[in-house]
């Protein structure tokens, strides 16, 4: 810490670029992208660790921006949101069980579903997600490809507007 009338002094020294040995850029980018400095070292105790064993798991959003939400359904594996989009969508994980959820949003989060799964080594699971035509309803989700659930919801209230647009014109032209 400086004192009160003496010169700021920086605690480290900046460092030149670009580095005078490789060493000393330790995994750092280059300029143009390159890095110096990567070397292969041989794990703790000389073993090499083994290859993990994957199954691929893929993900169906149902619907498309025109038939469903401008915004497509999020996709949560294990409370962790990754990249999706309508169709299908692919993973490659590690085998083990798996926590699969999506939800839909547009002024608020609607249409939740989840599903267990155990994913078994060079297995693939296949999984279907349907949001719901109304928001005060839960999606659908499970192996099989899944019905929308809600279309009594959009369609009773747009049969009865019908109904009445009907009923005024048709009373509207009788009177004289």
């Amino acid at each position: 810490m400086t004192q009160p009338g003496q010169p700021y002094q920086p605690d480290h020294q900046p460092q030149p670029w670009p580095p005078s040995s490789p060493q000393q850029a330790q995994g750092y980018p280059e300029p143009d992208g390159n890095y110096l400095g990567l070397q292969y070292t041989e794990p703790p105790g000389g073993r090499v660790p083994q290859q993990v064993a994957t199954g691929r798991l893929r993900v169906n959003l149902q619907g498309s921006s025109l038939t469903g939400n401008f915004i497509p359904p999020t996709l949560l594996i294990n409370n962790q949101v990754v990249r999706s989009s309508y169709g299908s969508n692919d993973y490659v994980l590690p085998a083990g069980q798996y926590h699969v959820s999506a939800y839909a949003q547009w002024m608020r989060q609607y249409g939740d579903a989840a599903l267990d799964l155990v994913l078994q080594p060079g297995h693939a699971v296949e999984v279907f997600y349907a949001a719901p035509w109304s928001q005060f309803l839960p999606g659908s989700m499970g192996f099989a490809k899944q019905q929308r659930k809600g279309l009594a919801f959009l369609l009773v209230p747009l049969g009865i507007m019908l109904a009445m647009i009907v009923l005024v014109l048709v009373l509207g032209l009788s009177t004289p």
